[in-house]
């Protein structure tokens, strides 16, 4: 039987920090193909086109966030993840305005780089849209003068983790040539 339960967890060390250091979004279509998993769930190949292209967003201090929320019904025997992505981009800009009018209309991956350095994939099995969002400069001058940013994902199951990439390395980089980050990483 798929669901019989298979451990506990006991009081983890108090080790974790919150928060989304760096997101990564890409057109869903070019992961479409699949991702190849290892027998504990963890991404460890996309099937792809290479190189694909992964663009990074480095959200405003303290403003990005990454939810998964089951929802079941009971009735209906029913289960799926509710994956969102929320990010702030500081500064009205023209360029920025034209990117996320594209990233408006457009089924994504998204990719979640989290302050312990791991990585999810959002939207692996089905995308994710831009659901929700702000544009604005506020009242005040200490107001944001920018961009908040909702990206979700309903999906059969929780977002899957990468495979870690080596420490003093940069994200992707176990993943090279398929993936390329822009913008780059300083060499």
């Amino acid at each position: 039987m798929a669901c019989v339960l298979s451990s506990g967890f006991l009081l983890d060390c108090n080790e974790g920090v919150g928060g989304v250091k760096e997101i990564f979004i890409a057109s869903w279509n070019y992961f479409a193909a699949g991702v190849t998993q290892d027998g504990d769930g963890i991404i460890t190949a996309f099937t792809v086109a290479a190189p694909v292209t992964v663009f990074r967003y480095q959200p405003n201090r303290n403003t990005g966030a990454v939810t998964i929320t089951p929802t079941a019904s009971l009735e209906n025997g029913t289960l799926y993840f509710v994956q969102a992505v929320e990010l702030t981009l500081g500064k009205l800009d023209n360029d920025k305005r034209k990117e996320l009018e594209n990233l408006s209309k457009a089924k994504v991956a998204v990719f979640v780089r989290l302050y312990d350095d791991q990585i999810m994939m959002v939207g692996t099995t089905d995308g994710c849209f831009l659901t929700a969002g702000t544009y604005q400069s506020g009242k005040a001058k200490g107001d944001l003068n920018g961009y908040t940013l909702t990206l979700t994902a309903e999906e059969p199951t929780q977002p899957l983790f990468l495979e870690a990439y080596t420490v003093g390395d940069t994200p992707f980089s176990n993943f090279s040539p398929d993936i390329v980050v822009d913008p780059a990483y300083p060499a």
